[in-house]
């Protein structure tokens, strides 16, 4: 899978106003890799992120860290810092060779900016803290002429490919069926990135997105066959935010059989219409917002443009994160959306807590103190509607059992959970 398969792939360099830059793969010397059982990052995500995060479909045994041959899984990561700005692809475990294909989009006056660009390459230690394994610095202006390079970090590669774009590229077109008897990482798993059916489309960083969904779909077509959703969704069912997947549950605007989309950890109601700005690349995974798809039936007919993003003139075009910013850092204590997948993962135990409630609206919220071994060291409920108490210490009781991904060190956490009648 290559990120750049329908740009203009040009010989020489060119008068344009992008350039695509991507984060290909990384021969690592596994001599200068420190041991250990288990990846350090992002074993834990979701069979969704693993399958939608750049690049790593191929990769076998993601989740579960595999390793190499050695026995030495590794948590491999390429940090690219020009000027004040950075690109940060994620983290891989479980491979000596990551393969990545994390493509941004530059303006190629910001290249001008800048004398260079440092090509840096990470990895996790035990402990969880990012050590540096080697560098190299870039002309800039080499970033400017197509091709693929490998170029050496420390005693490891990294490769990237420069590719330019015209102010002429066309954007790329998408038109297929998204199935309502599906789960959305089933449809992950099976799709392709080019038609005909179902796909799941690349996108690099900086890309601007613009989707568009008709049709009907009946969430629950033989107990139910009423209850039509169109793009938009219908509210979620009582209190059965279950039936929502993981992510879209209780939030503003995640209705029921609602369009979604999922971008590796990222995900977003689309609904009828939504235009956006990549942010971090990755695969766009389409689906409807139910979980319990056994008895569902129909299907949203959708059309997807994925192009360039405008010139700017004199203000150029930067990757979206800076440097010291809260996306340029890396996991410090628990990412908030490790929290919330494993809560959403406990989804069926909550709700049945607040179903014993003669009045099952409001809020709780619950505070977690988690050991550095995933362990819930305390949970408290630090607040809960008068008629959702004794829904909240059954929350509570219920998450002392929970395991969590080894954050790094103690961590305390907090959790707000709404619920409604729909």
């Amino acid at each position: 899978m290559r990120f750049g398969i329908f740009a203009l792939l040009l010989t020489g360099q060119v008068h344009a106003s992008n350039v695509r830059l991507t984060i290909v793969s990384a021969k690592l010397d596994a001599t200068k890799l420190e041991k250990r059982a288990t990846p350090a990052s992002n074993a834990h995500l979701s069979d969704l992120a693993c399958l939608s995060l750049p690049g790593l479909r191929a990769l076998q045994g993601f989740c579960g860290g595999a390793g190499d041959a050695s026995g030495a899984p590794v948590d491999a990561f390429v940090r690219v810092e020009i000027g004040e700005h950075v690109i940060r692809t994620y983290p891989i475990p479980g491979s000596l060779t990551p393969a990545w294909e994390y493509g941004v989009v530059l303006d190629k006056k910001f290249l001008d900016g800048d004398d260079f660009a440092d090509f840096i390459l990470y990895d996790y230690t035990p402990a969880g803290t990012e050590k540096k394994l080697g560098d190299n610095l870039v002309k800039s202006r080499d970033l400017l002429k197509p091709g693929t390079r490998t170029i050496k970090a420390g005693t490891h590669q990294i490769t990237f490919r420069i590719e330019a774009l015209a102010d002429s590229t066309a954007p790329r077109g998408y038109s297929f069926r998204v199935p309502a008897d599906q789960q959305m990482a089933d449809l992950a798993r099976n799709a392709k990135t080019t038609g005909p059916g179902y796909v799941v489309i690349p996108v690099a960083e900086g890309e601007v997105v613009e989707v568009s969904a008709t049709g009907k779909v009946q969430p629950s077509a033989k107990k139910h066959p009423d209850r039509v959703a169109g793009p938009d969704g219908i509210p979620t069912i009582k209190t059965k935010i279950q039936f929502n997947q993981p992510g879209f549950r209780g939030c503003p605007g995640c209705d029921h059989a609602a369009l979604i989309g999922q971008i590796g950890t990222t995900g977003m109601v689309v609904g009828s219409h939504k235009k956006f700005t990549v942010e971090n690349a990755g695969l766009l995974v389409l689906a409807i917002n139910d979980v319990k798809v056994i008895d569902n039936a129909g299907f949203f007919d959708v059309t997807v443009s994925v192009s360039l993003p405008a010139s700017e003139g004199g203000s150029a075009r930067a990757p979206s994160k800076k440097k010291g910013s809260a996306a340029d850092s890396g996991p410090a204590g628990m990412d908030p959306r490790v929290l919330q997948q494993i809560v959403d993962s406990h989804g069926e135990e909550l709700d049945a807590c607040v179903a014993q409630a003669a009045n099952p609206v409001g809020e709780v919220v619950l505070q977690f103190s988690i050991s550095a071994d995933g362990t819930p060291l305390g949970v408290i409920v630090e607040k809960a509607s008068v008629n959702l108490k004794s829904a909240g210490d059954c929350m509570r009781a219920k998450a002392l059992r929970w395991k969590f991904p080894p954050p790094r060190g103690v961590v305390t956490a907090r959790y707000p959970l709404s619920f409604s009648a729909g």
